[in-house]
């Protein structure tokens, strides 16, 4: 292996001979990345359950028409919770995972995320199930975090964009999965209509607990404390081939990194806050750094800003409100879509380049959003339902060829490798708020045109 690839040049030429000899390491990838899912799936969890006629009975109010309606409040409050709880987890997190390394962060998330859904499946009042969303949101909020620090910490720098796109592609093989679960749960009379959606998220942490004895630590982590003889035997295991050569290669470029990072460290003040280093956060704003900062910000905030919640997350209950009589079927087909064009976007990546992927396709994101609102003005619902649902199948698509991968793709690797994890932390906190943002105004929208609705019926 190791004279058929020249492992001491970085050579974007060779990376597909290199993906193929890497198969463990796809392993590891997809198994970091198995907790990352858990936040797609809470994404679109607050609309798909708002569809659920016994999750409307057991947490909504009783209209004079007979229908049960959830408050557009207790929607705000439970999608807004995650997102909120993820930017203290991250504020938290972030130095921990310096100090402590990443491997502690999953086992803990782990176990909050047992915790969250927990109180989530036992809930019998719409508080106690804000408490679960709420801890679940500490568990997303680290796992943001880890998944692509430690992908982008590991792999190879020819491959690195196209392993940090399973990022995106795990959110949204989360989100196929809570509308395929609560398709199959809208046939279920009872408590376990609702209830089957909520325990099926006790998955992502049971992955993560079996495999997390076996899985290795950073080895640049590693390489940081001055542990390089433990750091090769973690490479060892992310690998899993027996090359020689290549593990010497590799502990020496992480080596060189390691010490040009600590020359340039060594000239920073060192600043905290509340007993806290946060001088690696601070000094991404500083002038050589804050360029970097802010396009690894932009990049991922755009996908909230392009609409992703609420096509995204409100695309069931969205479908329903506007009268689709097999909404359920028509977001399964719509996550598929989503599903297939984030995997076509792994090579496209690599072979269009970030910039074509982020720029251009947000202006026609946007010009979709503002044809589906055009479409909603139209007297003749009938036939614009059709042209909404086209249009949010064209946008879907758009999204996930783009943006969506290329996003995480460019905030993960824009930074400098030691400034990567408070880069990450804060990019983990800027979409987190953003979706706070969106999470709170978007259900005051839907709600309000289904009240309206509701008493037209009436």
């Amino acid at each position: 292996m190791g004279t058929q690839i020249d492992y001491t040049v970085i050579n974007p030429d060779q990376k597909w001979q290199i993906l193929r000899s890497q198969w463990r390491y796809i392993l590891w990838v997809l198994w970091v990345s198995s907790g990352v899912v858990m936040q797609g799936f809470d994404i679109v969890a607050g609309g798909q359950l708002a569809a659920l006629p016994a999750f409307k009975m057991q947490f909504g109010i009783l209209q004079p028409s007979g229908a049960y309606i959830i408050p557009a409040r207790y929607l705000s409050a439970w999608n807004s919770i995650a997102p909120a709880c993820e930017v203290v987890s991250t504020f938290a997190v972030a130095p921990a995972l310096e100090k402590f390394g990443r491997k502690p962060g999953i086992l803990v998330a782990a176990v909050i995320s047992v915790v969250g859904v927990l109180l989530q499946q036992l809930a019998t009042e719409w508080k106690m199930h804000l408490a679960g969303r709420g801890v679940n949101g500490i568990a997303i909020g680290m796992m943001f975090t880890i998944s692509p620090l430690w992908i982008g910490e590991t792999c190879r720098p020819e491959l690195r964009g196209f392993f940090l796109c399973f990022f995106n592609a795990s959110i949204v093989l989360g989100q196929f999965s809570i509308v395929v679960v609560s398709r199959g749960a809208s046939y279920i009379e009872g408590k376990w209509q609702w209830w089957l959606p909520i325990v099926a998220q006790y998955i992502f942490p049971f992955i993560l607990l079996a495999g997390w004895a076996f899985f290795p630590e950073s080895p640049y982590w590693l390489v940081r404390c001055g542990d390089s003889t433990r750091a090769k035997n973690e490479l060892r295991k992310v690998y899993g081939f027996n090359d020689d050569a290549f593990y010497d290669i590799e502990i020496r470029r992480v080596e060189e990194e390691v010490r040009i990072a600590t020359e340039i460290q060594g000239t920073a003040d060192r600043q905290t806050f509340l007993g806290v280093d946060v001088s690696a956060e601070l000094e991404c704003f500083k002038r050589t750094n804050r360029k970097r900062t802010f396009t690894a910000i932009f990049a991922a905030s755009g996908q909230q800003l392009v609409g992703a919640t609420f096509v995204i997350g409100y695309a069931t209950y969205f479908l329903e409100l506007i009268h689709v009589k097999n909404y359920f079927s028509a977001s399964v087909v719509l996550y598929i879509v989503m599903l297939l064009s984030t995997i076509a976007a792994f090579p496209l990546t690599e072979i269009l380049g970030r910039r074509t992927l982020i720029v251009w396709p947000q202006f026609a994101l946007c010009f979709m959003l503002l044809l589906i609102g055009i479409l909603g003005c139209v007297p003749d619902q009938g036939k614009a339902v059709w042209g909404i649902i086209v249009f949010i199948y064209i946008w879907a698509i758009i999204f996930q060829l783009s943006i969506g991968a290329t996003g995480f793709v460019l905030a993960s690797e824009i930074a400098t490798m030691r400034l990567r994890c408070a880069t990450q932390g804060l990019v983990t906190i800027s979409n987190a708020i953003w979706g706070l943002i969106m999470q709170f105004t978007i259900p005051y929208m839907v709600s309000f045109y289904e009240l309206i609705d509701a008493c037209v019926l009436v």
